[in-house]
């Protein structure tokens, strides 16, 4: 069979990543091999580059396992959640929640392998002021680590001391230098499932927005946006949650299918023996929202498809219920558009939602 993939030529100027993650991990045909070498040699500064990038990857102890299944790490926990009071999940075969394209297959094998070292290399500054703010600079030690998945893209990972996080789309884990010292300390933007081994002598932290999550033995997840709070969900054992300023001892525990959030203005909300399998449909490939306000719509939007949600200020009130598994783009906006009563008109990567002339119809 022909190889289809795209070759580093050596009189291109930009980076192939794709290329160069194949050629990291093992995975180039010799041609390729060949190429990327006389690429890297007629460009000295970029092969130091990559050079530095090689050498942390064999530092990365965080390589999934090959038996490391989503599915079936996830059975086990829709299964708690079979109570009386808790709606069963139905069983489906995974499916990506966007159908535009994707990054190759190769890219997805490989990207757990590299993306911490591409994100430090690339985007250590960042890396190190979120680390330089917290309260304990000496969890600075060691390499810091940041897992990301694409927009519309789940995947899983298992950490050194053998805990489960499988992380949902356009989502971000960092994990913090001296991981698994004194403490296990980790911080996410957008959504993650956790399974924790529970071990009293290092706890287990999560900090995500303005809150930390305490681990005290247990299964959760866990959903941080920008401007939209922090949401947990405990499906098994127990958590502590508190605000990031508030001291250690404090905060509340959170036990089995118990959820709650903490507001962009910094109140908590506790919802006791509430949580529902819709809680993990993310987990599933489904993206449910139920009376979501737009902030919520608006950041899963851009996590899920890639799109940017402006709508006019006559509609910050209104509240969305639907769900969607798959659904192209343009039929997620003009779902949406239809049950606020807007018009939607999209430009490109940007959807704006205005709302309807009294006089009008519904937007067909």
């Amino acid at each position: 069979m022909t190889d289809q993939r795209p070759h580093l030529e050596v009189t291109e100027s930009p980076i192939d990543w794709e290329a160069l993650a194949r050629y990291l991990t093992g995975e180039s045909a010799p041609d390729e091999v060949e190429m990327v070498r006389r690429w890297l040699a007629a460009r000295p500064a970029s092969a130091e580059l990559i050079a530095a990038l090689d050498r942390a990857m064999s530092r990365v102890a965080f390589t999934p396992p090959a038996d490391l299944d989503v599915e079936d790490a996830l059975r086990r926990v829709h299964a708690r959640l079979d109570a009386p009071d808790v709606r069963a999940l139905p069983e489906r075969a995974p499916r990506r929640a966007v159908p535009f394209a994707a990054p190759s297959a190769s890219w997805h094998r490989a990207s757990f392998r590299i993306a911490a070292a591409v994100v430090v290399v690339v985007g250590g500054a960042l890396v190190w002021r979120a680390v330089r703010a917290g309260d304990n600079p000496s969890r600075t030690s060691g390499l810091t680590r940041v897992f990301a998945t694409a927009v519309g893209v789940r995947d899983s990972t298992r950490l050194p001391d053998g805990s489960a996080v499988v992380l949902g789309p356009g989502s971000e884990l960092t994990i913090f230098g001296g991981y698994g010292g004194t403490v296990r300390e980790v911080a996410l933007r957008g959504e993650a499932y956790f399974d924790v081994v529970h071990d009293d002598r290092r706890p287990f932290v999560v900090r995500a927005g303005d809150a930390l999550i305490r681990d005290v033995g247990t299964t959760f997840t866990v959903h941080s946006d920008r401007g939209d709070g922090v949401r947990v969900v405990v499906t098994s054992g127990a958590v502590r949650l508190q605000l990031a300023s508030a001291p250690n001892d404090s905060g509340v525990r959170l036990g089995p299918q118990d959820r709650a959030s903490v507001e962009p203005e910094g109140r908590v909300v506790i919802e006791r023996a509430s949580a529902t399998a819709e809680d993990l449909a993310w987990t599933k490939g489904r993206l449910v929202f139920r009376e979501a306000p737009l902030a919520k719509v608006r950041a899963d939007l851009r996590r899920w498809y890639g799109l940017e949600l402006i709508a006019d200020s006559s509609l910050a009130a209104r509240h969305f219920t639907n769900e969607f598994a798959g659904d192209p783009p343009a039929q997620v906006i003009r779902v949406i558009a239809r049950t606020l009563g807007a018009v939607a008109e999209q430009r490109g990567d940007t959807a704006f939602l205005h709302a309807a002339p009294r006089s009008g119809t519904m937007p067909q």
